[in-house]
């Protein structure tokens, strides 16, 4: 862009077109910043001006410099009359030339040729002293030649950026003027408020002296690229594709929020903060495309989960978000607002004040934040006014339909006939359906010649892996080994299994078809209570009930979901009940008293920690809707507000005589090796023992047999009968072992 300048200077002078488009606007404004550089130049060559360059610039100061300061009082005087100086880019042939220039521009920006430098002079507010500057701070990065010009009339080889100084020199044509450079450079100017220019920090020196670099990207924006910043190109993208919302039955919900857009854009001119909650993948960052779409107006999707407020370099984030939402016009979505990121500990007020002042930022901008979380937490968590509306998760109906919207023909005709049965057990969005059917396509047998080989096994199985995405993070996944004829328990108490499993089946039907949702629609999950003492088959049943209803355990590890910094706990319950909503699997929080105790009063601030801990579990089991299964030994550590709370409550008693006798021989396998002289009804008749201590005792009893190369007899039994009793306390008495009590005499012995 250095050559032929002359001829562009001339072809500036006579050519009253309109300007052809974006890049000859750009190379104009080029030949008419070295006009004013050459400008400069000839001022100062009377020797009033610049010395030659002295390449030791910086490192010391000559006399020379000196005696011109002691000897120049004229520019003293000019300033104490504060008479108005006309600078000289507005007199004679540069005003004129100027005056052509603007013509032109004006001219194509009627005509709707679009010219970048213009969307950011009017979008900024940039009077004409501004736009001069900018102009000379871009012509430093756009020309190789301007650097070198600009160390000359700086007289400093090092400084091959305008400084603040220069740049108002360059505009007022005046050497000092301190008023005009804060009206230009200072705080809330448009060039600093706006980012649109850097200079160094405070510390490196005063403000005259900072040299001046435009914004990261800006360059490359004003030449016709539309790429982000590098500051936001990893954790935010630009959309200018025309979105509709599609139109399964699911999606009115989304056109009523978009209509409520519209109308409130309509009223107030610009759309107020809004917030979109819903569970992931439902489709909320869908409406923002669609109202941008609708707009004509590019999407700016800032993901917020992927920022780090702690960095050093994050104070320059929220200003790159609000400059380039400006430069470009565009709807800003800020997705994930209640995402942690995953950073530890107190971090989540860090996040908090950093999307607060971003939010604060984007005052006066189209702005739509979404999340997970709902409306009321993030009111009180941000304490700002902002609207906001919920999408639900589907219902069954709606899944299915989402279902058959989104299989290819190939896996319709493999797959049609599962999709009630998808659709019942996993609560899938529109946006996790369409990632397990990917999943799905990806990983199936595939030949050349045919269509993709999908099984309803491979379905299911990519569909697990969609719906348990986060739940290992606090949870141990049990894989069921039991049915119902593994377990031993009184009649009543299997009845009362059985009556789980239908609430679990006839849940979609009950609260769907017959209307019990609507009433009853925050209780609809199944939350259940087993309470007995350890090893009466309180993890066998919920092993049981998962098998029964195929579907996915999971045991909640304590070890992971409590945290000693505050509200890192409730973050993490959060994670698990709306993952596992998703998946409906079960959900087990086994040995539970560690979470669900009961509130105290209040004495410090850890009690009251502590209960905002229970209260919050409280609200969500108020909110799940799917099946909770928690066990605990004693029930009345619970808080009474949780016993309230379960549909269903089983209590454990320690099995009786006719019940420790059928554990005794299903504790056996039946490829076990057993001695006829097993005696199991004088072992049900004395050994008063949970189930779980039977079982021990016949892996033990094999383990003896084994290593003595014979079948499992009784000997071996009392023998590891006696182990038993010494792991849990309890003295081998002869009234419990009678007649084999010398058995347990000769273990002494040996």
């Amino acid at each position: 862009m250095s050559s032929s300048r002359s001829d562009l200077g001339t072809a500036l002078a006579i050519d009253h077109r309109p300007l052809a488009d974006n890049m000859s606007h750009v190379r104009a404004e080029l030949a008419w910043v070295h006009r004013l550089l050459r400008t400069e130049i000839r001022l100062n060559g009377d020797g009033s001006g610049a010395a030659p360059v002295d390449e030791f610039a910086g490192l010391y100061i000559p006399r020379a410099e000196i005696d011109r300061y002691v000897a120049d009082e004229r520019d003293d005087e000019a300033a104490l009359r504060s008479q108005p100086v006309i600078p000289p880019w507005r007199q004679g042939e540069n005003g004129q030339l100027r005056a052509a220039l603007d013509r032109q521009i004006e001219a194509a920006v009627h005509a709707g040729t679009e010219l970048r430098f213009e969307r950011v002079a009017r979008a900024f507010g940039l009077d004409a002293e501004s736009r001069v500057a900018l102009w000379c701070v871009l012509a430093a990065e756009l020309d190789a030649d301007v650097p070198r010009v600009l160390a000359y009339l700086q007289n400093n080889a090092t400084q091959r950026r305008p400084t603040l100084a220069l740049l108002t020199q360059l505009v007022t044509g005046r050497r000092s003027d301190p008023l005009t450079l804060r009206t230009l450079f200072g705080p809330a100017s448009p060039l600093t408020a706006g980012r649109l220019i850097e200079t160094a920090a405070e510390s490196a020196g005063s403000l005259p002296a900072r040299e001046a670099a435009p914004a990261s990207g800006l360059v490359e924006y004003l030449l016709g690229m539309d790429a982000l910043p590098p500051a936001l190109a990893a954790s935010a993208t630009l959309s200018v594709a025309p979105r509709t919302l599609g139109a399964l039955t699911y999606h009115r919900h989304h056109q009523a929020v978009l209509d409520e857009l519209h109308r409130c854009r309509a009223v107030t001119g610009h759309l107020p903060l809004t917030y979109i909650a819903g569970p992931p993948g439902s489709g909320r960052g869908r409406i923002a495309e669609a109202f941008a779409s609708a707009l004509g107006r590019p999407l700016l999707s800032v993901h917020w989960a992927r920022f780090r407020p702690a960095a050093p370099a994050f104070d320059e984030v929220a200003p790159a978000i609000v400059r380039e939402a400006r430069l470009r016009g565009a709807i800003v979505l800020i997705d994930g607002i209640d995402d942690s990121g995953g950073e530890p500990g107190d971090s989540d007020r860090v996040r908090t004040a950093a999307l607060r002042n971003l939010l604060e930022l984007l005052t006066g901008l189209d702005v739509i934040a979404t999340g997970s979380a709902p409306p009321a937490e993030v009111r009180h968590r941000l304490r700002l006014r902002l609207r906001a509306r919920e999408l639900p998760y589907p219902t069954t109906a709606e899944r299915i339909e989402m279902w058959s919207n989104a299989l290819s023909p190939s896996l319709a005709r493999q797959i049609n006939g599962e999709l009630p049965a998808l659709a019942e057990k996993f609560r899938f969005t529109p946006g996790q359906i369409v990632h397990a059917l990917e999943a799905t396509e990806m990983a199936a047998e595939r030949d050349p010649e045919s269509e993709p080989i999908v099984t309803s096994r491979d379905l299911h199985a990519r569909c697990r892996e969609e719906a348990q995405r986060g739940l290992h993070l606090y949870c141990e996944q049990i894989v069921p080994r039991f049915d119902w004829d593994d377990i031993v328990l009184r009649n009543d108490l299997v009845t009362q299994l059985r009556e789980i499993c239908q609430w679990v089946r006839h849940g979609a039907r009950v609260y769907d078809e017959w209307g019990f949702g609507i009433k009853l629609s925050a209780t609809r999950g199944v939350s259940v209570l087993f309470s007995g003492p350890s090893g009466t088959g309180k993890t066998m049943s919920a092993e049981v009930i998962a098998s029964d209803l195929q579907l996915d355990l999971f045991r909640v590890d304590l070890s992971r979901v409590v945290s000693k910094y505050i509200g890192e706990t409730e973050k993490n319950l959060a994670r698990i009940f709306e993952q596992s909503a998703v998946s409906n699997c079960v959900l087990f929080f086994d040995e539970a008293d560690a979470l669900f105790g009961k509130r105290t009063e209040v004495k410090d601030a850890h009690d009251r920690y502590a209960n905002i801990e229970v209260n919050y579990l409280l609200s969500q089991m108020d909110r799940y809707q799917g099946l909770i299964i928690v066990a605990t030994n004693l029930k009345g550590n619970l808080d009474p507000a949780f016993i309230r709370r379960f549909s269903h409550v089983v209590e454990y008693p320690v099995p009786n005589e006719r019940l420790r006798e059928t554990i005794w021989r299903k504790s056996f396998p039946r490829h076990t090796p057993l001695s006829p002289d097993l005696d199991f009804a004088f072992l049900a008749q004395q050994l008063d023992l949970s189930g779980a201590n039977i079982r021990n005792i016949a892996l033990t009893s094999a383990f003896l047999a084994s290593a003595d190369a014979a079948d499992v007899t009784m000997q071996h039994v009392i023998r590891a009968a006696r182990r038993e009793y010494q792991k849990i306390g309890r003295i081998c008495s002869k009234s419990d072992f009678g007649q084999y009590y010398s058995l347990v005499r000769e273990g002494d012995l040996t």
